[in-house]
């Protein structure tokens, strides 16, 4: 348990971190529809919290709702222009609409602003890259983009073990 988790947990289920820390939980777990239904039960609640207003858009787009899912993008985006995770929203919203050269150049962006350390963002951006390459057949580089995934990877497994050696001294 995360020591997140633990603090919401001592603050009550019915906190509004505790419940938008569940409607991520429903999200990363994979089901879309249970974290929609916990995260717009609350958004009214504080419609201009950017982590719960990204959970929303972001389960709009990945259950298909795309009109909805404009809109909440949009709205991350008023709240937030140069916030990365808004405007990797916005991307991922442009390849399902079809534009995938749009998509593309706004991975790029987000990939480009991301820090280097951050490992694991970068291969996911990488990845979504790879993912539209191959719908353009762009197959060379797209298998670039995944070596290149694996190399993040190992750098991530190698980040993790120091800092849990660092943390046993």
């Amino acid at each position: 348990m995360t020591l997140l988790g633990a603090t919401l947990r001592a603050q009550g289920g019915d906190s509004f971190e505790a419940i938008k820390a569940s409607a991520r939980r429903q999200l990363e777990a994979g089901k879309p529809l249970e974290a929609l239904k916990i995260a717009t039960g609350i958004s009214k609640r504080a419609p201009d919290d950017y982590e719960l207003q990204y959970t929303v858009a972001k389960v709009y787009r990945l259950s298909g709702q795309l009109e909805a899912a404009e809109k909440a993008t949009q709205w991350l985006l008023d709240l937030r222009p140069e916030n990365l995770g808004g405007l990797q929203e916005a991307a991922l919203l442009r390849e399902q609409f079809g534009d995938l050269t749009g998509a593309v150049d706004l991975l790029n962006m987000v990939f480009r602003a991301t820090p280097a350390s951050k490992y694991k963002g970068r291969a996911e951006l990488l990845l979504d890259i790879a993912r539209i390459f191959d719908k353009q057949k762009m197959t060379k580089e797209a298998a670039q983009l995944r070596q290149e995934v694996e190399r993040l990877k190992g750098l991530e497994i190698a980040n993790e073990k120091a800092t849990a050696a660092a943390a046993h001294r």
